[in-house]
């Protein structure tokens, strides 16, 4: 899981690339915000090695409503990017998780050489994908009563 630290990514210039995924999950905001904003309970659905890899700062904490956060690689001063997590509650009791990442800036490429951001934006949403259902899993073995 991520290091919560202070601190800023290194700055770059480059255009942004967004990313956005949603689930639905059977779980009341309040139950869905812990797995969300506390890191313990985050590192559980958020456990791929890209997330491991990243340093990550809270930006901003709206419970149980709205989590930002900046994370970059340390070696990697142009993959910093912001996550927002927006929960949403729905009428059946369930809660809409959508994720939001912007890249803060693609790097800096030789001249004559494709843009990374593209790819980028792929392995993200693929990333996200994976993400979200950990994050839906883990309510899915709660009311199974699988710890």
């Amino acid at each position: 899981m991520p290091e919560e630290t202070p601190g800023t990514p290194p700055p770059t210039d480059a255009a942004p690339a967004v990313v956005r995924r949603a689930v639905e999950v059977e779980a009341r905001p309040e139950e869905v915000w812990h797995a969300v904003a506390d890191p313990d309970e985050r590192a559980l659905w958020l456990d791929d090695p890209d997330a491991a890899a990243r340093t990550l700062r809270v930006d901003e904490v709206v419970a149980p409503e709205r989590l930002v956060w900046t994370w970059w690689r340390d070696d990697d001063g142009g993959d910093a990017s912001t996550v927002s997590v927006v929960l949403t509650p729905l009428d059946d009791g369930g809660t809409r998780v959508e994720v939001t990442e912007v890249r803060l800036a693609a790097p800096r490429a030789p001249v004559g050489a494709p843009a990374r951001a593209p790819g980028w934006a792929r392995c993200a949403l693929d990333r996200w994908d994976r993400r979200l259902l950990g994050l839906e899993l883990l309510f899915v073995a709660a009311r199974a009563g699988v710890a």
